[in-house]
């Protein structure tokens, strides 16, 4: 059973999908008007570690994540350099799939730009207008009526006295402060500030404001109502406020069931600023340390729910951390005395890779507990290794804790096998699959060969049948 903190209700909840076996999460995604930074990628891999992890426990996962390439900031800063809004955007859009590629954070399965659904957008600013939620004002714009909707600023904890709808509390700006709840726009009217970026609609010409554009594009494409809605804590408001109003406001259901949230991330106890100079880019991360996984470690090992405080020395103890971890991995494959595989001695780790299994599960199910979590995976590497001393542990039990290995670094993606002495053993073992293949092809068992041959692929590799051999490959 699986619990996570929902910031809907400040408590933990059992995890239950609306559909069995299926988990549809939306992510907010970027604003790609700049590289992402440190604090934008902590988040990412929060939102990745979740998928993995809910992958890992047999659910299918439908993900969806936005790239906002139209709002505020996006137009001020294509207009300061003289770039086009789209070609402008697509820069910082590719700039942030690399990082995630560098990170090993899996792409989003439909990730949706702001630009390409600007229908969606205005048919449910029509929905809303026809229910009496939302207004246009004096200048042209469309805005959301925050006093007719009843429990604006339960979510995000705002007194409803400190509310200021009608025309003094309007907001027309994308983001604004806590004391600002006010009414918000959802069709800017478009004035020289937005120079050739608009759109004609029966609302005038403008353009979206950025809180219509996640309701419009998440309810696309995962429905009216979904299970996991994620983001970072600064997004609790106005943004994730906005959203639930507006898309309850339209739909007379139930948003999202879970709403979880990332903390922030500060640089030596201070909060992340260009003023202090201390907004790190990965690429100025990796020139103290070069290998990227070393951030992906230091941010995962911390709970996801509490502040994370970067420092260049964590990195480094992140770092070895992690060097220490495939040390590991490679001890276990130098393992290879036959004589060490005795069923005693196969049972011992067969016992031990069944709990460490376990206290995994255990502690990821709680909230995704990750500094739980790895200090268990360091009690693994502890007891493995004492074994190792006491030569308890050959091929057969060595390609048992390898294969646990390969379990729990689908959730990780800390690449724990990605060393030489492990590349060795993989190509010592593919040989010998191939072989066999090859003997029971010879023989015309064409069922049996056909399962090694879905084996060899379920561990990446790639084979090709010619008339001199069968060759592979990596995929």
């Amino acid at each position: 059973m699986q619990y996570f903190y929902n910031t809907a209700s400040g408590q933990k909840e059992t995890f239950k999908p609306i559909e069995n076996n299926v988990v549809k999460i939306y992510s907010c995604g970027p604003t790609i008007y700049d590289f992402p930074h440190i604090g934008n990628l902590s988040t990412y891999l929060f939102i990745d570690l979740l998928k993995r992890y809910l992958r890992f426990s047999g659910y299918t996962v439908k993900d969806v994540m936005n790239f906002t390439d139209v709002d505020d900031k996006t137009i001020r800063a294509s207009r300061e350099k003289g770039i086009p809004l789209k070609e402008y955007t697509e820069k910082y859009g590719q700039a942030f799939l690399a990082d995630f590629e560098r990170l090993n954070i899996l792409k989003p399965q439909i990730i949706c730009k702001a630009t390409e659904h600007i229908k969606e957008m205005l048919e449910l600013i029509k929905i809303l207008a026809d229910k009496g939620f939302a207004y246009k004002a004096e200048d042209g714009s469309i805005y959301f009526r925050i006093s007719k909707f009843g429990d604006y600023g339960k979510f995000a904890g705002i007194n409803k006295r400190e509310l200021k709808g009608g025309g003094s509390g309007r907001m027309k700006t994308d983001e604004y402060e806590k004391d600002n709840a006010s009414d918000f726009v959802l069709w800017k009217a478009w004035d020289e500030k937005d120079g050739d970026v608009y759109w004609e609609s029966e609302f005038g010409k403008g353009r979206p404001g950025w809180h219509i554009e996640c309701s419009a594009m998440s309810m696309k494409y995962l429905g009216p109502n979904f299970d996991i809605h994620t983001g970072a804590i600064d997004l609790i408001f106005p943004h994730h406020q906005n959203e639930i109003a507006q898309s309850e406001a339209a739909t007379g259901k139930k948003f999202v069931n879970y709403w979880l949230h990332r903390g922030f991330l500060k640089v030596n106890d201070q909060k992340m600023g260009k003023s202090l100079g201390n907004m790190y880019i990965l690429d100025q991360v990796l020139e103290k340390v070069a290998d990227p996984i070393a951030f992906r470690y230091l941010v995962l090992t911390s709970h996801y729910r509490q502040p994370l405080n970067f420092t260049f020395e964590g990195l480094t103890s992140a770092d070895n951390a992690l060097k220490k971890l495939r040390n590991w991995t490679s001890r276990i494959v130098d393992a290879r005395g036959e004589e060490y595989d005795s069923p005693e001695n196969i049972l011992a780790v067969e016992a031990e890779i069944r709990m460490a299994l376990a206290e995994f599960q255990k502690y990821l199910d709680d909230d995704l507990n990750t500094p739980q979590a790895i200090a268990g995976l360091f009690n693994t590497v502890n007891n493995t290794n004492r074994l190792v001393d006491s030569k308890k542990i050959g091929p057969k039990a060595a390609e048992k804790i390898l294969d646990f290995v390969r379990k729990v670094d689908e959730v990780w993606a800390f690449d724990l096998l990605k060393t030489e002495k492990v590349d060795e053993i993989t190509s010592q073992r593919v040989e010998k699959l191939i072989e066999q293949r090859d003997g029971l092809r010879k023989d015309k068992k064409w069922q049996e060969a056909d399962r090694l041959k879905t084996q060899l692929q379920e561990m990446g590799i790639e084979i090709k049948d010619t008339p001199e051999g069968t060759s592979w490959k990596k995929a």
